[in-house]
């Protein structure tokens, strides 16, 4: 993998900071993007070539910015081999609980935030170069007060299968995980926009972050178009889903949710 190019957008913590190091340990010239540098410049210094990578700041809800970013970037090392979208937040609320407005700002995080940059990178991409995007268990089915966070998650694997069938030269993979020991609930949002403020506990005892890394990096190598890593519950959920869906909501509507976020 030397000299392969691989620009990971939220890569200060958890899932990103995870496949960002184990790129690193395969010798990739690691391209690091999120808002906060100081978290940035941290994760450069703990991978295994700090001097292979650039530490690029960027908000992926800057749509119009989304070009210019990909000019410097292009303008520091040439081109892309490998882009992995990993930005986004989490939300935890009912329905009945949820504005339009926080829609729209999950949506613009997990969704637009994603593709945006896909679009402005897309022009410089050779053939044989990898898009990928960090979907999750949510995007595939959804469950009680997830419906900003799935709705987005399902959207991307609209995105991303179409532009797989639309450009069959460039590899496209989208990444589907369970759960994964990150901190990504302390930043849940709810309907009222409060943050949840811990972890859950599915975050706290799900796969460790260099388990996951490594069987991602694998996957991605191996050019799977759906790779899905995840613990047997969310697998068993996912051919429920897929094999006998009623069963399924009838199991998903008498289960409690993961976390409760609506009172926080």
């Amino acid at each position: 993998m030397s000299k392969k190019v691989v620009w990971i957008v939220g890569a200060s913590s958890g899932i990103g900071e995870g496949l960002a190091k184990e790129y690193s340990r395969r010798g990739a010239l690691v391209v690091l993007s999120a808002r906060r540098v100081p978290e940035l410049e941290r994760v450069r210094s703990e991978l295994a070539s700090p001097d292979a990578a650039l530490c690029v700041p960027y908000d992926v809800t800057d749509f119009a910015g989304a070009e210019e970013v990909v000019s410097g970037v292009l303008a520091e090392v040439g081109h892309v081999d490998v882009l992995i979208n990993n930005a986004g937040i989490d939300y935890k609320d009912w329905v009945r609980n949820t504005p339009l407005s926080i829609y729209q700002r999950v949506t613009d995080i997990n969704y637009y935030g994603n593709i945006s940059l896909t679009l402005a990178l897309l022009p410089s991409l050779r053939p044989g170069a990898q898009v990928a995007v960090v979907s999750s268990i949510n995007g595939v089915l959804s469950d009680k007060c997830s419906s900003a966070y799935a709705a987005a998650k399902h959207a991307l694997l609209g995105f991303y299968d179409a532009l797989r069938a639309e450009q069959p030269e460039l590899i496209v993979s989208v990444i589907v995980p369970g759960f994964v020991a990150t901190p990504i609930t302390v930043n849940s949002i709810n309907g009222g926009g409060q943050t949840y403020g811990e972890r859950s506990e599915a975050s706290l005892t799900g796969m460790s972050v260099d388990r996951f890394s490594t069987r991602a990096v694998d996957a991605l190598e191996r050019h799977r178009p759906l790779i899905v890593i995840a613990g047997l519950t969310e697998r068993l959920a996912v051919r429920l889903h897929r094999w006998f869906p009623s069963l399924f909501y009838r199991i998903v509507a008498r289960a409690s949710p993961e976390y409760e976020n609506n009172n926080r």
